[in-house]
């Protein structure tokens, strides 16, 4: 059986959400990969993001702009800056709220992409 992936994924509107202060998309949806996603995240104001804790192992590359990260711990908030051709590193498991300069643009790198179809491990 033929595996059929898409080489080089093209922007597609439809994969395309808002997301707080952002918009992200979801550039591999249609790639035909099953492990990693890959997605661009665009900010339009310095708003942050609402907590959110990661179901999965994420890098985040700041192509462009200055990306700016709160880590929740409990009780207590760490803040990340992250530059232009930074790269930021997102166990599973970790709180965040996602922020940055207007027009900064992330890459962003997720697995498993299917993280709401994987159980828990026993």
């Amino acid at each position: 059986m033929a595996l059929t992936v898409d080489y080089k994924p093209p922007f597609d509107s439809a994969n395309v959400k808002a997301f707080g202060p952002a918009t992200i998309e979801h550039r591999t949806a249609a790639s035909g990969l099953t492990q990693l996603g890959t997605y661009f995240m665009t900010f339009h104001d310095g708003a942050l993001t609402e907590p959110w804790t990661v179901q999965y192992e994420e890098t985040i590359y700041v192509i462009s702009g200055q990306a700016r990260l709160v880590i929740i711990d409990g009780d207590e908030e760490q803040t990340i800056i992250a530059d232009a051709d930074e790269l930021l590193v997102l166990p599973e498991g970790t709180t965040v709220r996602y922020g940055a300069d207007p027009e900064t643009r992330l890459l962003l790198s997720i697995t498993p992409v299917n993280w709401r179809n994987v159980s828990a491990p026993s």
